[in-house]
């Protein structure tokens, strides 16, 4: 570098680097680099989505999980239910004893009836088809295998719907890693390398002053000689 080219620098360097120790980045304006901040706010923008839907597939799954906890009290219930009503058959029972099992199914039913309503955040999570077809009055046992089945159906949809969201989530999740970590090798700052260009910078900026003083002196002589 010659020394008028060192005695006509603006000091800008010193300023960048100052910039980026006080940051952390090394990209603080699009005059640092342009190219490099539209991919950095791309990446940044992709990033958030894949957070933003991660977060929404785990709501979900929580949401899901709930209705399975529910679904799992819901078929205690129902086999409570079905070993009460195959109960019923036995010819030996008396009226009285007929009348205490249909009395108990009831409130196994009204347990049952109520689980169902259970909803989260305002939603139902169980829909009325899985909870037809038990009738406390009468003990039909091909009622009762019929609302089995569809209970058990429900929840194995509910169960694979979970698989899939988890699966979302963690493909969400390893996308905004991926995205976080090319983020910070394009934004994020070198301290050394920056903490060494700040001090090349005021050296070069005191080196600089004492050209300019030096070369104003020297114009100053020139001068004045025209005058001898």
């Amino acid at each position: 570098m010659s020394v008028s080219a060192i005695a006509s620098g603006n000091g800008y360097g010193a300023s960048k680097y100052m910039q980026q120790i006080a940051s952390g980045k090394k990209i603080n304006s699009a005059a640092d680099n342009s190219a490099g901040l539209a991919i950095a706010q791309r990446l940044q923008k992709s990033a958030t989505t894949a957070k933003v839907s991660s977060n929404n597939y785990k709501d979900q799954v929580n949401k899901n999980n709930v209705a399975d906890s529910v679904y799992s009290g819901m078929s205690d219930y129902m086999q409570d239910i079905n070993v009460q009503s195959v109960k019923s058959q036995n010819g030996t029972l008396s009226s009285s004893d007929r009348a205490s099992i249909s009395d108990y199914v009831g409130q196994l039913s009204q347990g049952m009836n109520q689980l169902a309503d259970t909803t989260y955040n305002g939603q139902s999570l169980v829909s009325s088809s899985a909870t037809s077809g038990v009738n406390a009055n009468k003990f039909d046992l091909s009622s009762i295998d019929s609302a089995v089945a569809s209970l058990n159906n429900a929840r194995s949809q509910n169960g694979a719907q979970t698989n899939g969201l988890e699966y979302a989530s963690a493909v969400a999740d390893v996308e905004y890693e991926n995205d976080t970590a090319a983020l910070s090798g394009i934004e994020d700052a070198d301290i050394a390398e920056a903490t060494t260009g700040l001090a090349t910078e005021n050296t070069l900026d005191a080196t600089r002053i004492s050209l300019q003083k030096q070369m104003m002196e020297d114009e100053e002589q020139r001068n004045m000689a025209l005058f001898v």
